[in-house]
Parts: structure tokens; sequence; C-alpha cells
């Protein structure tokens, strides 16, 4: 629970600095979750089949600052997820889309 509240705060602050880009006219290289194996059907965990981790582990190898793009038009799942670091350069995250957190129940029936 408290992987999803980190992402979801991350997420929300490195949002809005996505519109003011300081490094304007310096190679970025874009790294896309559709190209790592995300669906966007709002069904498939997309941490699952390791779509977010493999993009994000790409960007932050890249020798450059780079952009991890959540496209638009879909609906993401996700669970818990660690993103780790240190990156190589900066790295931006955009999302254009949605993303739903999968909520796993704590407690057990017996």
């Amino acid at each position: 629970m408290q992987g999803f509240i980190a992402l979801a705060l991350i997420l929300g602050f490195v949002s809005p600095c996505l519109c003011t880009r300081m490094n304007v006219g310096t190679e970025n290289a874009i790294y896309n979750v559709i190209q790592y194996g995300a669906r966007g059907d709002g069904i498939t965990d997309d941490l699952q089949v390791d779509a977010f981790v493999s993009a994000f582990s790409s960007a932050c190898k890249a020798a450059g600052m780079s952009t991890l793009i959540i496209p638009a038009g879909k609906k993401y799942m996700v669970s818990k997820a660690n993103f780790s670091g240190p990156c190589s350069a900066r790295v931006l995250i955009q999302v254009e889309s949605q993303i739903l957190f999968k909520i796993y129940s704590l407690m057990s029936v017996k």
C-alpha cells in the first residue's frame, strides 16, 4: 500500500514539471511503456509483464536525459513497483493517460 501511495505522489509531483523542461536543445531518448509490453487495457497488470520497470530501467541507464512515456488513450493497471536508481542522468516521467492502482486486501478470511 505504501508503494502505491509513493508512486502516486512521485507521479503527481513529476508530471507538472514536464511542462517546463530546462534542457531545451539537448538529446532526449524516449522510452514508451507500450514498446516494453504494457497493454493498457485496464485489466492486465502492466507491472506483471514488467513493462513499467523495464522501461524505467532502460531510461535510467541512458547516458543522456531521457523521458519515460505512459501514452494517452489507455488505462494502465499497476500493482506494487520498485523503481530504483541512481540513474545516469535526468529521467522525466510523462503521464498522458490513466494509471489504475491494484489494491490488495491485507486481511485474510478464515
